[in-house]
């Protein structure tokens, strides 16, 4: 059964997971955690995001600002719950700690976008839903306290991403502002090339988290999983060719890399635990669920209509 978590996100849960322990070491002090029944839970969580269009504005930039308003509001409302959640409350993290340990265990299950004309004003509205596995998250906060190379890595990202956001928000005006058809065309590039680096940060932000856990696992997959860190860095660059931060996880994943096990898992006998990471996968192509720092979005299928336009699954 839904019930209301927040005015805007809606909730459910589901228990009954086997119990785990997580032993988190930190300075001296050991700390053991353990994972009840109870504890773990699934919930699911449904945000939203929009972007009023200018005169100016393409139909393409519009999606993605929405996008991005929507992941930030459905990782605020992840780190909301999480701060109630027993396993997450006892290791003693801020709300801040928690959004940037947490944002790369945020599964999205579905995304979609709506277009809708309000007045002269044409509105686009993302809408995610999402999951968090509390057990997996507190799993992701352990390993990331641990790892003190993801950790800085991890504040220096969200330094540039609170720095980009406000230069987002100050082009946003220009964009507003512009009179000359010539300026507007340079202030489109300058968005999108700040658009492109914090979609970029954000595929970083997963590779530090997902390097992290399967550092701590030492299981038969490490090498695939590794396989796929790499691959999301390549994304990264792909997007943001100069990325300081791509360059320093290679660098710092290439010289920490994990010894991997001897023995690789026999064909088809194991599921890969981390998701495929494709940029635009098909609709129907049963992909595993991607994170919230992997999503990017889609642009709307045809023209925008005088009422409402309902764009296929999202990214």
């Amino acid at each position: 059964m839904l019930k209301q978590f927040h005015s805007s996100v809606f909730c459910s849960t589901k228990g009954g997971r086997v119990c785990r322990v997580i032993v988190a070491v930190f300075g001296c002090m050991t700390i053991h955690l353990a994972v009840s029944p109870v504890q773990a839970e699934i919930r699911t969580i449904s945000a939203q995001g929009e972007y009023r269009m200018g005169p100016r504005d393409t139909k393409d930039d519009a999606v993605r600002l929405a996008t991005e308003s929507a992941k930030r509001h459905a990782l605020e409302q992840v780190a909301t719950y999480l701060e109630s959640v027993t396993v997450v409350n006892a290791m003693d993290v801020t709300k801040d700690e928690i959004r940037t340990y947490t944002a790369g265990s945020v599964m999205v299950l579905d995304q979609h976008t709506t277009t809708m004309r309000a007045g002269d004003t044409m509105v686009v509205h993302v809408h995610l839903l999402t999951q968090i596995d509390t057990e997996e998250a507190a799993q992701a906060i352990v390993a990331l306290r641990e790892n003190e190379d993801a950790r800085s890595q991890l504040a220096a990202l969200k330094r540039d991403h609170e720095r980009l956001q406000r230069e987002l928000s100050a082009a946003n005006r220009a964009m507003a502002d512009a009179a000359a058809s010539d300026h507007t065309m340079q202030l489109t590039r300058q968005r999108r090339e700040i658009l492109h680096r914090v979609q970029s940060n954000a595929m970083v932000s997963q590779a530090w988290t997902d390097w992290a856990v399967v550092a701590q696992s030492n299981g038969a997959r490490m090498q695939a999983d590794l396989a796929l860190v790499y691959a999301l860095l390549q994304m990264a660059r792909d997007l943001y060719p100069a990325s300081p931060h791509v360059a320093a996880a290679e660098k710092t994943m290439k010289d920490r890399q994990p010894p991997v096990p001897p023995q690789p898992p026999q064909p088809g006998t194991a599921r890969a635990r981390m998701p495929r990471h494709e940029i635009v996968p098909s609709p129907d192509s049963g992909a595993v669920p991607r994170t919230l720092n992997e999503i990017t979005y889609r642009t709307p299928a045809g023209p925008f209509p005088n009422g409402q336009e309902q764009d296929r699954k999202g990214e």
